[in-house]
């Protein structure tokens, strides 16, 4: 009796071992290097990210491409904001939606159902916080402690809307005690028009990229995880 219970502890250990949820656990004890990049990626989820392109909305195809775009990342930690979901776009719902910034990915390497997940049940509805939602990536970087570089990515289609100032918040991130610098991808934002996204861009030491349709973002993206590989 006393075997057959040995040998039957010993299957139910095996078979727990090969289990998704031992494999799910094993995915997150992934670490990263002291020096490893941290990412971070600002999405705009606010009205206007509504609009379809090709019969899917602007905020799909983009939020799309930044998944694909994080699953590249290696040996980076990932974090995911998404802004202007909350509310509506109207004056009702401004304060509400001006105020959200949605965490929904903390910083930690990429792991690809926990990153889906986290996307989950978010639409495009409110307004453009995007000086609030760089504030927000400078306050996650601000509690970090290693020791790699930080790099915003700014995916948007339209500028500040809540009255912030973007500019000013690039520039603190850039003047930030470790090398920092903020990208910003105008998707479907005015081709050749050179305004406040440039400025947000310049202000933090990085690059504006324009893009029209969701092979540009994934173009722009794929060329951008190259450079962090290096």
């Amino acid at each position: 009796m006393k075997k057959r219970l040995t040998v039957g502890i010993l299957t139910a250990l095996v078979l727990s071992l090969g289990s998704p949820a031992f494999a799910a656990e094993k995915k997150q004890e992934v670490s990263v290097a002291e020096d490893a990049p941290n990412v971070a990626i600002m999405l705009d989820a606010s009205g206007s990210m509504a609009k379809k392109i090709d019969g899917v909305t602007k905020y799909e195809l983009a939020k799309q491409e930044a998944f694909n775009f994080s699953s590249k990342l290696q040996n980076t930690n990932v974090l995911m904001r998404v802004f202007g979901s909350e509310g509506n776009n109207k004056n009702s719902g401004k304060i509400q939606s001006c105020n959200a910034i949605r965490g929904v990915y903390g910083f930690q390497p990429f792991e690809e159902q926990s990153f889906r997940n986290s996307l989950n049940g978010i639409k495009p509805t409110g307004w453009t916080p995007i000086a609030n939602a760089l504030q927000d990536a400078k306050n996650a970087f601000d509690q970090l402690d290693n020791s790699g570089k930080n790099v915003v990515y700014l995916l948007t289609d339209g500028e500040e809307t809540c009255g912030g100032n973007p500019v000013k918040v690039a520039t603190e991130l850039r003047k930030s005690d470790r090398d920092t610098v903020v990208n910003v991808i105008g998707f479907d934002y005015g081709r050749g028009y050179h305004g406040q996204l440039t400025s947000i861009a310049k202000a933090g030491g990085g690059e504006y990229f324009e893009a029209k349709t969701k092979n540009d973002i994934k173009k722009i993206f794929t060329q951008e995880a190259v450079k962090l590989s290096k």
